[in-house]
C-alpha cells in the first residue's frame, strides 16, 4: 500500500512538472505574439527584411562604423570574445603552436576570409595578430569605411584587402584559398544558408576552419535581439534582426557536416546588456559560437 501511494506521489509530481512546463510555454508564446502585435502598432517593428533592406540599413551607418561607444558598440566590444576564440581553437585543431597563444604575430602567415566584414572591425584585428585578411561585404559605404580605415594603420594595410562581393560572387575564384572564413553576426541576415555554409566548405584548404558567431532561433533571442537591443534600448539598427532568419546551433552543424565540416566546438555566449559586455555562458538560449574544420 506505501509503495503504491509513493508511485501515486511520483506521478502526480511528474504530471505537474509537465502540466507547469507547458503552461510556461504558452506564457512565452503569448508573450511573443503581444509584443509582435503591440511593437508593430506602436513602433512599425518590421519582423521581416530582404537582402537589400539589411545592406541599406548597415550602410546608413557606415560614418559611425568606427567609433567604440557609437552604434556599433557591440561589435567592438564582442571582439574580446570572437578573436580569441579563432587563435584557441586552431591551437586545438594543430594550425599553431600553444606557444602562440599570446604572442603579437599568434596568426601569421594565416589566409583568412571574413564573411560579411562591414566596416572591418574583425577584420582588422585578425590583420593585427599578421593574418593577411580578405574582407567581403556586398555594402558598398561599409566596404569603403574598412578600406579607408584600414589604409590609414601602416602596420595592418598591406594585409587587409577589402572587396564589395557576396559569398555568391567571390568564391567561384578562391576555392581552397583560405585557412580560416570567419562569419561573426552574418549568417542571420542571409536566407540561404545553405549555399552560403557550402561556398564557405569550397573555398576553405582541407584542414581549414570555419567560426561562426550568431543569434539562436529562439523566443529568449528574439526578445533580447529585437525586442530589448532594437527596440527599447537601441543598442542595435532597428530592423536589422529578422527571427526568421535566426538559425540553431543544431541546423548550422547539420548543414556544415552535409558540406564536409565536423562541428568541433560550441559555446554559447552573452550580453550583459546594462553594460554592453559579451560573456561566455553555460546556457545555449540567445547565441553561439561554433568552430568546424572541413574534412
Amino acid at each position: 500500500m506505501e509503495l503504491h501511494e509513493s508511485v501515486m506521489q511520483s506521478n502526480g509530481v511528474v504530471i505537474f512538472r509537465l502540466v507547469l512546463a507547458f503552461f510556461r510555454f504558452l506564457l512565452v508564446k503569448m508573450f511573443e505574439k503581444t509584443s509582435i502585435a503591440f511593437l508593430s502598432l506602436v513602433e512599425g517593428l518590421s519582423m521581416k527584411g530582404t537582402a537589400e533592406d539589411d545592406v541599406a540599413t548597415f550602410d546608413q551607418l557606415s560614418k559611425r562604423w568606427w567609433e567604440p561607444n557609437g552604434p556599433m558598440i557591440l561589435l567592438h566590444r564582442l571582439n574580446k570574445l570572437r578573436v580569441p576564440m579563432v587563435v584557441e581553437g586552431l591551437i586545438k585543431v594543430g594550425k599553431l603552436d600553444r606557444k602562440q597563444r599570446y604572442t603579437t604575430d599568434a596568426l601569421k602567415g594565416l589566409n583568412i576570409l571574413d564573411v560579411g566584414c562591414g566596416g572591418g572591425i574583425y577584420a582588422e584585428a585578425l590583420a593585427k595578430l599578421h593574418a593577411n585578411v580578405v574582407g567581403i561585404d556586398p555594402a558598398r559605404h561599409l566596404i569603403e569605411v574598412a578600406k579607408a580605415h584600414a589604409d590609414a594603420q601602416s602596420d595592418i594595410k598591406d594585409r587587409c584587402h577589402y572587396y564589395e562581393q557576396s559569398m555568391e560572387e567571390h568564391w567561384q575564384g578562391a576555392a581552397n584559398k583560405y585557412d580560416v572564413v570567419v562569419l561573426s553576426e552574418t549568417i542571420e541576415h542571409v536566407v540561404d544558408k545553405s549555399s552560403l555554409l557550402k561556398h564557405v566548405a569550397e573555398v576553405l584548404k582541407p584542414g581549414g576552419s570555419v567560426f561562426i558567431s550568431t543569434w539562436n532561433k529562439t523566443s529568449w533571442s528574439w526578445l533580447l535581439a529585437v525586442v530589448v537591443l532594437e527596440n527599447i534600448m537601441k543598442r542595435l539598427p532597428k530592423g536589422s534582426h529578422d527571427y526568421d532568419k535566426f538559425v540553431s546551433p543544431e541546423e548550422t552543424e547539420a548543414i556544415l557536416e552535409a558540406y564536409g565540416c565536423r562541428t568541433i566546438e560550441q559555446r554559447p555566449f552573452y550580453l550583459k546588456f546594462w553594460e554592453s559586455e559579451w560573456v561566455w555562458v553555460p546556457f545555449n538560449q540567445l547565441t553561439y559560437a561554433l568552430h568546424a574544420v572541413k574534412g
